[in-house]
């Protein structure tokens, strides 16, 4: 009896060992919860109970007993009424309203006319309004069948360029935790870090040049996609403000870069804490406008307002103040993360190892 308590408590030591290493093996934390979080964000989007607050325009005589059936029945619907056709189609082409009906009534209810203009920019939302209007004019008609509604773009733009925001991005943000971190915590493990603290190179002096090299990677970078994307025809103005994004963008994703390789232990742990959080960065910007509780998540990174002022300036083409708010909160996540620098280099014993 002894002996199998005995061969148990082994088995049991061991079993403890090895999870104690699982806990503190970067990679076995990527294999373990990267897919964990990705099933919860997919999760998070599939979710009935998630519906998204549409405004929708509408214009047309006798419309206000389609607006009260509304009201009345969907609380995630707003209506605003135009009274000019133009007024509505330009609001919905700078992406200020979601869509706009344009009612033409019949003789008959079941010849009632629909022309429903749609934002094919944002491909989710297009396919979710498109569905929801669909049902909700069924049921004001309570009709079984097919009603007469045509659906069409409200405006005309290029496929590529549209999904330009997501590959600046995807590629900022690359940048800032991939590179620039490996970079610093390739100059820790091979020792150039401490060779160059003994010389009249100081730590600041080193951050600012691995900022200063993730700007202008990413300035490259993004310009070189900008171009082969139209990215003149987007007028002066807005180039400027691309570019401040850009700039605000490096600076930030470089700055949690850096903040990643000080406190990783070496160039492998760098490596597997920015393919951790990397994933969990990005995906949330791409899936902000599902419903309100993942832009309410998106609001937390950084990402996300990159994302939101590239597609202002790029693809909607709008009013240049619609960015001012997403360029100040890439700033204040910029000097976030560099006082989080500044703060965890004063509290730390020795910065090069």
């Amino acid at each position: 009896m002894n002996y199998l308590v005995q061969k148990f408590k082994i088995v049991f030591l061991l079993l403890r060992k090895d999870l104690k290493e699982s806990l503190q093996n970067r990679t076995a934390l990527i294999v373990i919860f990267l897919p964990l979080f990705a099933s919860l964000m997919f999760s998070v989007v599939n979710s009935q109970q998630l519906v998204r607050d549409f405004e929708i325009g509408i214009t047309g005589q006798k419309s206000s007993s389609l607006q009260q059936f509304v009201a009345d029945n969907y609380s995630n619907i707003k209506f605003k009424n135009y009274r000019q056709f133009t007024a509505g189609k330009r609001d919905a082409a700078a992406g200020k309203i979601d869509a706009l009906i344009v009612y033409e009534q019949g003789q008959t209810n079941s010849n009632d006319h629909y022309q429903i203009y749609l934002d094919s920019r944002d491909t989710i939302n297009f396919f979710i309004l498109k569905e929801n209007i669909t049902d909700l004019l069924q049921q004001y008609y309570k009709l079984d069948n097919q009603l007469n509604l045509e659906f069409a773009p409200v405006t005309e733009f290029d496929s590529v360029s549209s999904i330009l925001p997501i590959w600046i991005t995807v590629t900022i943000t690359m940048i800032g935790l991939m590179l620039i971190s490996g970079s610093l915590a390739e100059e820790k493990d091979n020792k150039t870090l401490a060779a160059l603290l003994v010389t009249r190179v100081n730590i600041w002096q080193l951050i600012a040049a691995k900022s200063l090299l993730a700007v202008i990677l990413s300035l490259i970078t993004a310009f070189l996609m900008g171009l082969l994307n139209n990215l003149l025809a987007v007028g002066f103005a807005s180039i400027l403000l691309f570019i401040l994004t850009v700039f605000l963008a490096a600076l930030t994703f470089s700055a949690l870069g850096l903040l990643i390789a000080f406190i990783s232990g070496s160039q492998a742990a760098t490596r597997s804490i920015s393919t951790i959080i990397y994933f969990p960065i990005i995906f949330p910007a791409l899936i902000a406008d599902l419903s309100p509780l993942t832009q309410k998540l998106a609001s937390f990174f950084p990402s996300y307002y990159l994302y939101q002022a590239l597609d202002k300036l790029l693809v909607y083409r709008g009013n240049q103040f619609a960015v001012l708010g997403p360029l100040v909160s890439l700033s204040l996540f910029a000097l976030l993360f560099y006082f989080i620098i500044y703060f965890y280099l004063r509290k730390a014993d020795t910065i090069a190892d």
